[in-house]
């Protein structure tokens, strides 16, 4: 049977260093606790929906978004603080989601920067530059690519189960997904999966430029604690689809 996957690309929620326009990379800063708030929406979002796998970056904002987004739904707020950093059960956690590395540019502003050669280089072109002490562009891309490679071979783990695809979040009912105006009819012969991804700005512009046809890195925008909904297909070699939201 064939798989369309859903992916639901989620963005951390808001940083200090969003705020204040920094490189925030593998620095593991927690999320603003306004920016955990303007998640809530979300909650509703994907209670509606079957979720047959959970990927989250390692990183504490991306674990804080994730928790904040499966909190409870009767909660008026947010969960507490020591809740929203906890591992869930059954969420794959991985370092492959991290964004990439700054290095000494960590924590540094386009105006810090901006008199750097190197920098202005990097801006222009990425793959010719590496940031001192950090991460170079073409490895980057290729633990992205690992990232979907694996999900694909996950996908194939879900339908090989004789059970059927392994939903960790269920909606409370069908007619609650209908009224929510979600489409749940499929195609004969394709089964579509639903696929939550919490990670960042950098790692999603790069899912989608992998996955996008003529679509590159700097054309896909996501602000923190948005959604980019992709819907994908494996062609024998990769995922290739479109995007579904704008």
């Amino acid at each position: 049977m064939a798989v369309r996957l859903n992916l639901h690309l989620v963005r951390h929620g808001r940083t200090q260093w969003n705020e204040e326009r920094r490189y925030l990379g593998h620095e593991d800063q927690g999320a603003l606790m306004e920016g955990l708030e303007q998640l809530l929406p979300l909650r509703e979002e994907f209670r509606s929906r079957h979720v047959a796998k959970v990927y989250c970056s390692d990183l504490l904002r991306c674990r804080q978004t994730l928790n904040c987004i499966l909190s409870d739904l009767h909660m008026p707020g947010i969960i507490n603080e020591v809740e929203l950093g906890s591992v869930i059960p059954g969420v794959c956690y991985d370092r492959k989601l991290r964004e990439l590395d700054f290095g000494d540019w960590e924590g540094k502003t386009y105006e810090d920067l901006k008199e750097n050669a190197a920098y202005r280089r990097w801006i222009d072109n990425p793959g010719t530059v590496t940031p001192p002490s950090g991460e170079s562009w073409p490895s980057f891309c290729s633990r992205i690519e690992v990232f979907l490679a694996e999900m694909y071979q996950d996908m194939k783990g879900l339908l090989s189960m004789q059970e059927g695809p392994a939903i960790l979040l269920e909606s409370e009912s069908e007619s609650e997904s209908e009224s929510a105006g979600h489409d749940t009819e499929t195609q004969p012969g394709v089964l579509d999966m639903d696929v939550l991804v919490v990670t960042h700005g950098g790692v999603i512009r790069q899912i989608a430029a992998a996955t996008l046809p003529d679509t590159e890195f700097w054309a896909t925008s996501v602000s923190p604690g948005e959604v980019l909904q992709l819907q994908l297909a494996w062609d024998g070699a990769r995922w290739r689809g479109v995007r579904v939201n704008e």
